[in-house]
């Protein structure tokens, strides 16, 4: 039996998304995703083939071994000379967030502009930041990524807005930052830390708000 239903269930919590939003980048249905995880059923190879070369992820891995957090992430180092040439080429510089410029945010010294830059495997054209978790930065109870992990934020587009609903995202603007969990009802979309901290999302301060993308932690 293929590895292939154990993948996607990794590939959509390390993604961060639920069955429908993970059938819906490839035509599939909540309950065709629910099944190939329960190894009820397997998707046809075309499927197989478009969720793997979507991912960048070997299709013999995909198919063949259950695949870790590093190399849904394409920080591994199993790719061969020629694919690691054109793997580069999907890297852009994005602005990384440690725990020095955490502070400084928080002091209200710092702008995203002036971020050192990280290296990541980007196949959109929206913008991203990478932070280092730190006690600095606020999470929700219920945010079990490892304190010193490095997460990934996509910032949020106008025309996303129904998948937030649920996901983890950050607040971040000059002298504020924060995880919490966004709550979407009708119009109304609320990133919230806890009972007493949230941040209604609003037209003039939508480029403050980012969703949960991807971690890279250590695995000891």
């Amino acid at each position: 039996m293929s590895k292939v239903g154990h993948n996607i269930k990794k590939l959509r919590n390390v993604k961060n998304l639920s069955q429908q939003a993970f059938g819906d980048l490839f035509g599939l249905t909540r309950g065709n995703i629910s099944s190939y995880e329960e190894l009820r059923a397997e998707p046809k190879i075309e499927v197989i083939i478009k969720i793997a070369n979507y991912f960048s992820i070997p299709l013999e891995h995909f198919l063949t071994k259950q695949l870790s957090v590093n190399e849904i992430l394409n920080f591994n180092d199993y790719f061969n000379e020629e694919q690691q040439k054109k793997l580069l080429k999907n890297f852009a510089d994005i602005p990384f967030l440690n725990r020095d410029t955490v502070q400084k945010i928080k002091d209200g010294e710092f702008s995203l502009d002036r971020a050192e830059k990280i290296s990541f495997p980007v196949y959109s054209s929206n913008n991203f930041l990478a932070i280092e978790l730190t006690q600095d930065v606020a999470v929700p109870l219920n945010f079990d990524i490892a304190e010193h992990s490095i997460v990934f934020f996509e910032q949020v587009q106008i025309e996303n807005l129904h998948t937030l609903h649920h996901h983890f995202g950050l607040f971040l603007s000059e002298g504020e930052i924060f995880i919490g969990t966004y709550h979407q009802e009708q119009a109304s979309i609320e990133l919230k830390l806890n009972e007493w901290k949230s941040e209604y999302f609003t037209q003039d301060n939508k480029l403050y708000f980012w969703k949960l993308y991807a971690k890279f932690e250590k695995i000891i």
